[in-house]
C-alpha cells in the first residue's frame, strides 16, 4: 500500500515551505488539517518526519531523503495529468552546456532521456565558455570548471584525465619519434584557455619535458578533435571528451599515460531544485560519464606500420 496523495502533498508543501501554516494556504485547508495528514503520514511510515519548533518545522534526515522521491512523483503525476488531457504539452528543461561534451557525450545520450522522460521539452544551449552568472537563463549547466556562489550548488560530475591523442594516420607516419618519445620536432594542436600544459604532462610521465610545435590554435576541443583526425598534429586534450573518438578508432593515444585533471566538467543547478532538474541531475549520474578510463591510457600498444 501507498500513503494517501493528500499526505503526501501535505509533506511536500510544509517541506518545501518550511511551516504548517504556509503549506495550509497553499492548500487551502486549515493548519489543523495539515497536522493531521503529516501525523497520518509519520503513523503509516512509522517514522518520524518533522521536528517542530516554534519557529516551524525542521525536517529530519528521513524526510530529507524522502522528499525528492515524493516531490519528484507529484511532479511527475501533475505533467501527465496536465499532457493527457491537453492542458500543457510539456515541461521545459533549460540545459546549458561546454560545447565539446555536449558535442561528443551529452547529445548522443539524450535520446534516452527524451524517452524516459516524455513530458520534459529539453531547450540545450552549447557554448565555449562558462556562464559569468551561473544559471541566469538556464536550469542546469554542465560546465568545465567548478562555479561557487550562494545561491547555486556545484556537483563534479566525473575525474578526468589529460591525455595525448592523435590520428592513426598520424602515428603511423610518426611511429619511430612517437616509440622514442622524441616529440620537439612533430606539430602540435593548441586548445585556447586550458590551465594544464603541455609540459606539465610530459613531466608527470617523467617524459624530457620540450616546449610543443604548435602549428594549430583554436578555441574550442571539439574542433581540436577534428583537426587531430586530420593528422594536424598531436592534441593533450581530456579523456572526457575525446572518449568518443578514441572509442571508435577515429584517434589513438599517441603517447600512452594520462595525468589527472586539477579541473573538471561540474553539474551546475539552483540550490532549490525544481523536480525536472532533479529528474535530468538524476540520468545524469546513471550514464557511463568515466568514459575511457585510465587503465585505457596505460595498456594501449603503438600502432605499427
Amino acid at each position: 500500500m501507498l500513503p494517501s496523495q493528500r499526505a503526501l502533498m501535505a509533506f511536500e508543501a510544509v517541506s518545501r515551505l518550511g511551516s504548517i501554516g504556509a503549506a495550509s494556504r497553499e492548500l487551502h485547508v486549515t493548519q489543523a488539517a495539515v497536522s493531521q495528514q503529516l501525523k497520518s503520514l509519520e503513523e503509516f511510515l512509522d517514522c518520524t518526519l518533522f521536528i517542530r519548533n516554534q519557529r516551524g518545522v525542521t525536517l529530519t534526515q528521513a524526510a530529507q531523503q524522502y522528499l525528492p522521491v515524493v516531490s519528484g512523483s507529484l511532479h511527475h503525476l501533475k505533467l501527465q495529468t496536465q499532457i493527457l488531457f491537453g492542458k500543457q504539452q510539456s515541461d521545459v528543461l533549460r540545459i546549458k552546456a561546454n560545447t565539446s561534451i555536449g558535442h561528443n557525450w551529452l547529445i548522443p545520450k539524450l535520446g534516452d532521456f527524451t524517452q524516459r522522460f516524455p513530458f520534459i521539452k529539453l531547450d540545450l544551449s552549447l557554448v565555449d565558455w562558462p556562464s559569468r552568472d551561473a544559471c541566469k537563463d538556464a536550469d542546469v549547466e554542465i560546465t568545465n570548471g567548478f562555479i561557487a556562489n550562494d545561491d547555486i550548488q556545484s556537483e563534479r560530475l566525473c575525474q578526468e584525465q589529460w591525455v595525448m591523442v592523435c590520428s592513426p594516420t598520424f602515428k603511423r607516419k610518426h611511429y619511430a619519434e612517437l616509440a622514442n618519445k622524441d616529440i620537439s620536432h612533430l606539430p602540435a594542436i593548441q586548445v585556447k584557455g586550458y590551465e594544464e600544459s603541455w609540459m606539465q604532462w610530459l613531466c608527470y610521465l617523467n617524459i624530457p619535458p620540450v616546449e610543443p610545435n604548435i602549428k594549430l590554435e583554436i578555441n574550442n576541443s571539439l574542433h581540436a578533435l577534428e583537426a587531430a583526425k586530420q593528422a594536424i598534429g598531436l592534441l593533450l586534450v581530456r579523456s572526457f571528451v575525446a572518449a568518443k573518438a578514441l572509442a571508435s578508432g577515429e584517434l589513438v593515444l599517441a603517447l600512452n599515460g594520462s595525468m589527472p585533471s586539477d579541473s573538471s566538467h561540474y553539474i551546475i543547478t539552483p540550490h532549490k531544485r525544481s523536480a525536472k532538474i532533479n529528474f535530468f541531475c538524476d540520468w545524469l549520474h546513471q550514464q557511463d560519464i568515466q568514459g575511457v578510463t585510465a587503465d585505457t591510457f596505460s595498456n594501449e600498444e603503438l600502432v605499427g606500420h
